[in-house]
């Protein structure tokens, strides 16, 4: 029986645990019966992961803490000799790291985007974020060295894939598309809406409500659309005399720090423009009450200039929500004609896209219908599936 080995000790945040809940119910069960499998997981999430153990399918975690550093140079040393100690046929990495000279196969799971954006560097030295920015440029280079150490790089689009064909190897680079998946009945698990939700957002007011869900971080681009804000809102007060509200699930105050991004900067940018009553700053909101979120408001938007896939914009189809989306190629991608596209570095044009869409119901109608239509294209069990048939490529073969 092969047996291998997936490494996901860096799936300690919301993406890598969405990725981890739905992926390993699947595994033994789409699975050839040949296949076992050791999942290593953070050890402080251990416990959520158990319940998916089976006879092919073993949760472990590892006396190992600490940052990117060490956990880097764990996986080059101590994963190493787990590898030989357990005869591990074949590695499966997901933190967009590879262990470099590895003595078996190994599949290389590319989920950031930053590690390849000469956009995010840009932005971290015109914020003088100096130590980012030389954080950025180590994870960059260790990034590419990967894709190189890697036999099969996967990627969750072929927009992203594309950017990384681009990074110079002296050998071709294997690229794999596995697209990303949603699951209804997990993201809809609580059909009972929060206490807060009504006090927060409540129903017919006639206000139109703008949602963008995110924690706060510099990609994520939220300045561009705090700027867009006022011209929003004053379009849409013209052409049908209602008010304007913008949803957000993260807290934007002075001297706030959200995984390490300082929210200062927007904080002093909504006290310039007079926009703290237009705002609703949520914070975090459960994965499984998100929907209820989705259903309160009249238009996602998304001005994010770095992605890979972008798990919110399946959401908001799924909820039957039009999409005002930065133009992306990762994002024409998820999204095709199921939403509307502006600069993402305009705030005017921002403020066009969103305002013309509020102010036409059948747009509206017609981006919700596309998105529903387009769910489909994003399976979980297509992506296990498509995972088991790769490691089975590999194993036989030594490549795709």
């Amino acid at each position: 029986m092969a047996r291998i080995l997936i490494n996901a000790l860096a799936s300690t945040a919301g993406g890598g645990r969405t990725y981890l809940r739905n992926v390993l119910p699947r595994l033994g069960s789409l699975s050839a019966n040949d296949m076992s499998y050791v999942i290593l997981v953070p050890a402080e999430h251990r416990h959520e992961y158990r319940v998916f153990e089976s006879s092919r399918v073993e949760i472990r975690s590892v006396p190992f803490a600490g940052g990117l550093a060490k956990r880097w140079w764990w996986e080059q040393t101590g994963l190493r000799r787990l590898i030989g100690e357990e005869s591990i046929d074949l590695l499966v990495a997901l933190g967009n790291f590879a262990m470099w000279r590895s003595p078996v196969p190994q599949i290389l799971f590319n989920r950031s985007d930053l590690n390849f954006s000469q956009t995010f560097r840009k932005d971290l030295l015109a914020r003088r974020e100096w130590a980012m920015w030389c954080g950025q440029v180590v994870k960059s280079m260790l990034a590419r060295i990967s894709i190189r150490q890697a036999t099969v790089n996967v990627v969750p689009t072929k927009a992203f894939g594309e950017q990384i064909r681009r990074v110079k190897c002296r050998r071709p680079l294997r690229v794999e598309v596995l697209t990303f998946g949603f699951d209804r009945a997990i993201f809809q698990a609580d059909p009972q809406p929060p206490e807060w939700l009504e006090a927060r957002l409540p129903r017919d007011t006639g206000v139109r409500r703008l949602l963008y869900v995110s924690h706060y971080n510099y990609f994520r681009n939220f300045e561009t659309l705090l700027r867009a804000l006022p011209e929003l809102k004053r379009r849409v007060l013209e052409s049908s005399g209602q008010r304007v509200e913008l949803v957000l699930t993260t807290e934007i105050a002075r001297g706030a720090i959200h995984g390490g991004y300082d929210a200062t900067q927007a904080a002093r940018l909504i006290e310039q423009l007079g926009i703290g009553n237009d705002l609703q700053m949520l914070g975090g909101v459960r994965y499984e009450q998100l929907h209820h979120l989705y259903e309160r408001c009249d238009l996602f938007v998304c001005p994010s200039y770095s992605e890979s896939f972008g798990h919110p914009l399946v959401e908001a189809m799924a909820g039957g929500m039009a999409i005002a989306s930065a133009d992306l190629p990762v994002h024409r991608e998820v999204c095709g004609d199921a939403a509307s596209y502006f600069d993402p570095f305009d705030p005017d044009d921002l403020a066009r896209c969103g305002a013309e869409l509020l102010a036409d119901q059948w747009r509206q109608n017609y981006l919700a219908q596309k998105g529903l239509a387009r769910i489909a294209n994003f399976s979980w069990d297509g992506h296990v599936r498509g995972l088991v048939e790769l490691i089975g490529r590999v194993l036989t073969s030594g490549s795709p």
